[in-house]
C-alpha cells in the first residue's frame, strides 16, 4: 500500500505526504529510525542511545500489527516528518495502570476500535509549518478505527498543548509498564478522526 495523500506548500518548498502500509514501512525502517533520532534526539526530547534502541525494537514489533501505518513527509526527496501506529490489540493490556477511573466499557478493545498513535516526528529545522499535522491527518484518515489514542510525557506541555490545539483531549495518566522508557504518562483520546483519502 502505498498511497500519495497530500501535497502541502511550506515556506521550505512543497512537502508530499504519503500513508504506507507495513511491507513498504519496513523498506524504510533505516530512514524512519535515522529521522526519530534526528527529531527526538533534539528539544524537547532531548533523547538518547538507551530510547533509540527502544524505538528500533519497537518499529519493528509494530510492522507485525493489524492495522499499522506509517505516514512519511518528505521535502525534495528528503524525509523530514513520520507518523505510525497500529490498532490496540484485542483484550491487550494497553490501558493497565490508568491513575483515572474511566467508564464501564471505555478500554474494551476489538482489535479494531482505537488506533494508537505511537510516534511522531519532524526533523527540528522543518517545525511550525504544519507538517506534523498532516502526517497524523494523513494517518488517522486511513486508519479505518473509531478512535485513536495516544501516550505523551508530562514533561512535554509544548506537545501536549500542540495536541489539544487538533481537538486530542487528556483522559488521565498511566503508570507505564517496566518495559517502557518513562515511569508515566499522560493519554490523549480523539474520538473525531479526520476523513478523506487514506
Amino acid at each position: 500500500m502505498r498511497k500519495a495523500v497530500g501535497v502541502g506548500e511550506t515556506a521550505g518548498g512543497q512537502v508530499i505526504v504519503e500513508v504506507l502500509g507495513p511491507k513498504d514501512a519496513k523498506r524504510l525502517s533505516g530512514e524512519v529510525c535515522a529521522a526519530y533520532r534526528t527529531s527526538f534526539g533534539a528539544p524537547p526530547n532531548n533523547e538518547g542511545a538507551a530510547e533509540f534502541e527502544h524505538q528500533r525494537a519497537s518499529y519493528a514489533d509494530l510492522l507485525e500489527r493489524r492495522g499499522f501505518l506509517l505516514s512519511v513527509a518528505r521535502l525534495d526527496g528528503l524525509l523530514v516528518g513520520f507518523a505510525y501506529g497500529a490498532f490496540l490489540r484485542q483484550g491487550g493490556q494497553w490501558w493497565n495502570g490508568m491513575r483515572d477511573p474511566l467508564p464501564a466499557g471505555f478500554t474494551d478493545e476489538s482489535g479494531s476500535r482505537t488506533w494508537q498513535l505511537v510516534d511522531l516526528g519532524v526533523l527540528p529545522g522543518h517545525r511550525k509549518r504544519g507538517i506534523a499535522k498532516q502526517l497524523t491527518e494523513a494517518a488517522l484518515a486511513g486508519c479505518g478505527a473509531q478512535r485513536a489514542a495516544l501516550a505523551v510525557e508530562p514533561r512535554l506541555e509544548g506537545n501536549q498543548r500542540l495536541y489539544r490545539s487538533w481537538g486530542w483531549r487528556r483522559i488521565g495518566s498511566v503508570d507505564a509498564p517496566p518495559s517502557s522508557i518513562n515511569d508515566v504518562y499522560d493519554i490523549y483520546l480523539l474520538e473525531d478522526l479526520p476523513t478523506g483519502r487514506p
